[in-house]
């Protein structure tokens, strides 16, 4: 199995293409956002143009508002995998979401099942909640879970400590302690796309500017009308989503500042994605502008 990584806008979806050409592969999304059919522009998703014959997985096949986390995820993904492998092809995992590979080829920590009941009166209770109470909170019920935090407005992850801690009565910090399971047991080569941070920059406005011109508010607006907002769909929080809804909600009056925090949140998102991907020793950084290099 080939794994590639990289920050956003590092350019992954078109080089997992072309190495899915070169070594008779098939793509495997890793991505918490591009798996829903309804977030196809704000998500970045490869088109069907762009797809070309190559099968990709993964992509665009649950409806809003299903939920999706890493262990439905190794799920989903495994037997995929497997039935690439068994087909004598190559299985291509693109990571947009590294915790979703990271889970997949290491395995999980041992947290027992939640209630599914129990979790939507736990994320009922949240709902109205403002991220900085709610962070504040997991600092006092598990400090070394939120100093793991990259950013204090992770609301996924903060709720997600939270949640742990309150339905398990343990901390999920003493729960990562524990030997992980479910890890890949095939092997794999992990690479990951560097790109200067100038360049990437440059991509970042660029993409946000294509995805606002083929029409990400027309693509919100589609979804408000069926009657999901980031308050009851999580994944509406993403970066893109969040600030469409923001936008037309009138909390972001103007175009321009809009697309501005678009671009602001995504770099600062690209950051804390290349600190994590330098943290992992496995990797193999190739430059971006190397294509001859990465097939």
């Amino acid at each position: 199995m080939i794994v590639l990584c990289g920050p956003t806008a590092s350019g992954k979806s078109t080089y997992a293409i072309e190495l899915a050409k070169e070594r008779n592969g098939e793509v495997v999304g890793a991505d918490a956002v591009q798996i829903y059919r309804d977030l196809i522009i704000g998500s970045a998703a490869p088109t069907a143009e762009e797809r070309g014959d190559i099968p990709h997985h993964l992509i665009g096949i649950l409806d809003l508002p299903e939920d999706i986390n890493a262990g439905r995820f190794i799920k989903l993904a495994r037997p995929v995998v497997e039935d690439i492998i068994a087909r004598g092809r190559v299985p291509i995992l693109v990571g947009g979401t590294n915790f979703y590979v990271d889970a997949f080829l290491n395995g999980l920590s041992p947290v027992p099942e939640l209630d599914e009941e129990k979790k939507e009166f736990f994320a009922a209770r949240c709902v109205d909640r403002p991220t900085a109470e709610l962070f504040a909170e997991l600092q006092q019920v598990d400090p070394r879970w939120a100093a793991a935090i990259s950013s204090p407005n992770d609301r996924q992850r903060i709720l997600r400590g939270l949640e742990v801690f309150h339905l398990t009565g343990t901390p999920l910090s003493l729960w990562n302690e524990r030997p992980r399971e479910q890890g890949w047991s095939g092997q794999y080569k992990k690479i990951a796309l560097a790109v200067d941070r100038e360049t990437l920059n440059e991509r970042i406005v660029a993409r946000t500017r294509k995805m606002l011109a083929g029409g990400l508010l027309d693509e919100v607006s589609a979804i408000r009308a069926k009657g999901f907002t980031p308050a009851n769909c999580r994944v509406l929080g993403s970066i893109g989503y969040r600030e469409a809804f923001d936008h037309l909600d009138g909390r972001i009056a103007t175009r321009v500042e809009f697309e501005e925090l678009i671009v602001i949140h995504t770099r600062q998102l690209a950051k804390r994605q290349t600190t994590w991907l330098k943290n992992d020793p496995a990797i193999e950084w190739i430059s971006a502008a190397d294509t001859t290099k990465i097939i």
